[in-house]
């Protein structure tokens, strides 16, 4: 039985009493929101806090507000399942509602938080492990050595980015309100990540993410797309989010957002193939070659299952079947995404 570590745990009334925790406690304090991520870590020793911040009894971290000019504004601390039911979302910000319902089990998306999710760990076999399974290996980047198992001559840590929610956020150019004690920045959901599968997360020392922003209503369809081994539980193995604004005509694209996740230590958009859709129709050639540049970004490797091959193939299909849906929806006037 993998017990707990002993840790104290912190309650701040405020934000800025959580700031202050941060600064005081330093770099082995851990933020909590649902706890479903940081809770199991702790547990197998791939973490080791000697405290741990809980933003539970801070007021005004969830929830969700609309307003015609401002767009869209979710606490942190909102529960997964409030985002897959809410109509308003479902309705509006598919891509976003889609993501939410499928982030593990309906237990998981109770406890677990937009915030946390947005800051989930990457993950690899070789690192979410007990620590007496990791023990008789030698030490990865992820732990603190100087060696990848999976890719044994590479130079730097090759675990893999595997939240749902930041692709389709990054699909819909959402931003995210971080805050410490130095003040309050505003930065894109895509900015949050550095690629780094060591250090995954662009948080500068003792910043809390309070609030996520997405743009006010326009005229796109969107949608999340998973691949897994189970229906429930399993991280995606391939995560597709894709939006596509409307110009006013049937199958036309105004601008395209591309946004993979799982195929690397951190989300990947798809640069060449969004060029290639704004302001095009979207024909069986073009969507065929979009799904080409996806495939050809998209650099899995053996770590979290399947084979990266596979997982290649997955996003081809993934791609190529929400673009051609997404046309549908825009033939058909509904603009309701797909699922």
């Amino acid at each position: 039985m993998m017990r707990l570590p002993r840790f104290e745990v912190l309650f701040p009334a405020t934000v800025e009493e959580a700031c202050t925790f941060l600064d005081k406690h330093g770099p082995q304090a851990r933020v909590m929101g649902g706890g479903t991520d940081i809770i199991p870590a702790a547990k197998l020793g791939n973490i080791q806090p000697t405290c741990v911040i809980s933003l539970k009894g801070i007021h005004g971290l969830k929830g969700v507000t609309y307003q015609e000019k401002e767009g869209l504004t979710i606490g942190a601390l909102t529960p997964l399942v409030l985002l897959r039911q809410d109509a308003f979302i479902r309705g509006h910000y598919q891509a976003l509602a889609q993501a939410a319902s499928v982030v593990g089990s309906p237990q998981i998306q109770r406890m677990g938080t937009l915030g946390g999710n947005l800051c989930l760990d990457t993950r690899c076999y070789f690192y979410n492990q007990s620590s007496s399974w990791r023990r008789h290996r030698p030490v990865c980047f992820k732990m603190g050595g100087d060696v990848c198992h999976v890719v044994p001559k590479g130079k730097r840590c090759h675990a893999a980015f595997s939240a749902d929610t930041p692709s389709a956020l990054i699909a819909l150019n959402a931003k995210v309100k971080l805050v410490s004690s130095k003040g309050t920045r505003l930065i894109s959901v895509g900015d949050l990540y550095t690629g780094d599968g060591k250090e995954p997360m662009a948080l500068r020392p003792g910043e809390v993410l309070t609030e996520i922003q997405l743009p006010p209503i326009t005229h796109q369809v969107s949608v999340y797309l998973k691949y897994r081994i189970r229906k429930a539980i399993d991280f995606p193995l391939v995560g597709v989010a894709v939006q596509i604004a409307r110009n006013g005509k049937e199958d036309g694209c105004d601008q395209a957002k591309i946004v993979l996740t799982a195929v690397g230590p951190g989300p990947v958009e798809v640069f060449e193939a969004e060029a290639l859709l704004n302001q095009a129709s979207l024909s069986k050639e073009v969507i065929k070659k979009a799904t080409e540049m996806a495939i050809h970004v998209a650099h899995p490797v053996p770590n979290i299952g399947s084979t990266p091959t596979y997982r290649r193939k997955m996003v081809g299909i993934l791609i190529q079947k929400v673009l051609s849906q997404l046309v549908k929806e825009m033939v058909l006037g509904g603009g309701k995404g797909v699922g």
